[in-house]
C-alpha cells in the first residue's frame, strides 16, 4: 500500500456538479486554510472547520472563478482568516496578495503559493506538504475551463511544465473540479493519462488548447463580477449561477449539455424485475433440492434473466454521460478535451 505522503489533513467539500472545495488542516496547530470555498457550500465547510476543531488563517482564491460563486467574503466574515489571491487578481476583497513562491505559515509548516499564468493571468497553486491544490490549472484528466479573461497557452505550457515536472510522482493532487466525483489524483496518474501534462511538445499543446471547443457559461461575466466585489450572501437573482458548468460539458446556446443522460431506461431502472429474478433464482434452487427438479429448471431460467437484466445495467452504469469512460474510477482524459497525441 503507497504510503499517504500529505502531512495536512485535508477535507474536501463537494459541490453536487463537481466543484470543489477544500478544508486543510495543520494536525498539531489546528489552523486551517479554505481553498476556492464556495459560497452555497459555507455551512459544510463551517461545520468542517468546526468538526475539525481548526481555527481559519488563510481563505486561497486559485484563480478568477467564472463558474460559481464565491464564497470567500461570506467565509471571512463568518470565521476571520485573511483572502490570498494572486497580486494581479480583480479582487476588492483579498488581504494578501503574495509573490510567487512565498509561503504562508500554517502552525509549524508552510504553504507555498506558486504563480500558474494560463487558464488565467491570476492563477495560483498551492502547495502544501505532500499536495498540491490545482484549482484550475490542472483537473484530473484534464484541465479546467476558459471562463475568464486572460487565458494564454503559452504560459500555461510553462506553468504545467514548472510545477509538475519535478515534483514526486507520489504527490497528491487536489484539483478545483472533476464532475465524477472524485477529489484527489496523484502528480503519477496525471503524467500517464493527462494528456495535458504528458504533452512535452509545445506545439502539440498549443493544438490541444486550440481545439478545446468546451464553452463558458452564458452568465459568466456575472459570475466574475459578483465574486470580484464578494457577496456574504445568495440573492436569488443569481442562485442559478451558485451552481457549477463542469468542465467537460458543453454549455453554450443551444448546445446539449455533455452528461445527459443517455435515451431509454436510465441505469437502475430495471431494479425492481432484477429483485425479481434474485428471488426466483434462489427460490428455485432451493425448492429444487427439496420438491421436484423442474424447479431447477425454473432457477436456471431466472439466472438467465437476471444475468440478461444485469449485464446492460453495468454496462449502462460504465459508459452513463461519457459514452465511453467509466465513471467509477479513470482512465484517461475523455475524447472532447483536444485530439489525441
Amino acid at each position: 500500500m503507497v504510503r499517504d505522503p500529505r502531512r495536512v489533513e485535508v477535507v474536501p467539500i463537494r459541490h453536487p456538479r463537481g466543484c470543489r472545495s477544500y478544508v486543510v488542516v495543520d494536525p498539531e496547530s489546528r489552523e486551517a486554510c479554505v481553498v476556492d470555498p464556495l459560497l452555497d457550500h459555507l455551512k459544510e465547510t463551517t461545520e468542517a472547520l468546526s468538526e475539525q476543531r481548526a481555527a481559519l488563517r488563510w481563505i486561497i482564491e486559485t484563480h478568477a472563478h467564472g463558474d460559481h460563486i464565491s464564497g470567500a467574503a461570506a467565509l471571512r466574515e463568518r470565521a476571520g482568516g485573511d483572502i490570498v489571491t494572486h497580486p494581479s487578481a480583480e479582487s476588492e476583497i483579498a488581504t494578501v496578495r503574495p509573490d510567487d513562491g512565498a509561503e504562508l505559515a500554517l502552525g509549524e509548516q508552510a504553504l507555498r503559493v506558486h504563480h500558474a499564468a494560463g487558464i488565467t493571468q491570476d492563477a495560483l497553486v498551492l502547495e502544501a506538504p505532500g499536495a498540491l491544490f490545482t484549482g484550475d490549472t490542472l483537473l484530473i484528466g484534464t484541465v479546467g475551463l476558459r471562463d475568464a479573461p486572460g487565458s494564454d497557452p503559452h504560459a500555461w505550457y510553462e506553468t504545467l511544465r514548472r510545477i509538475f515536472d519535478e515534483r514526486e510522482e507520489e504527490t497528491v493532487v487536489h484539483p478545483g473540479h472533476d464532475d465524477m466525483g472524485r477529489d484527489m489524483t496523484t502528480v503519477k496518474a496525471e503524467r500517464r493519462g493527462n494528456r495535458w501534462l504528458r504533452e512535452d511538445d509545445r506545439d502539440a499543446f498549443l493544438a490541444l488548447f486550440r481545439a478545446d471547443d468546451r464553452t463558458p457559461r452564458k452568465d459568466a461575466d456575472r459570475i466574475l463580477a459578483a465574486n470580484r466585489q464578494g457577496l456574504s450572501k445568495l440573492p436569488r437573482d443569481v442562485e442559478a449561477a451558485s451552481g457549477f458548468a463542469a468542465p467537460t460539458e458543453t454549455v453554450g446556446e443551444g448546445a446539449p449539455a455533455r452528461f445527459e443522460e443517455p435515451a431509454g431506461p436510465k441505469p437502475g431502472g430495471q431494479a425492481p424485475l432484477l429483485i425479481l429474478c434474485g428471488a426466483l433464482c434462489a427460490g428455485g434452487t432451493i425448492l429444487g433440492w427439496l420438491l421436484l427438479p423442474i424447479f431447477h429448471a425454473l432457477s436456471l431460467v431466472a439466472a438467465v434473466l437476471l444475468l440478461g437484466v444485469g449485464l446492460p445495467m453495468i454496462e449502462g452504469r460504465r459508459k452513463r454521460g461519457t459514452g465511453d469512460t467509466p465513471d467509477f474510477y479513470y482512465t484517461g482524459p475523455s475524447r472532447h478535451t483536444g485530439p489525441a497525441p
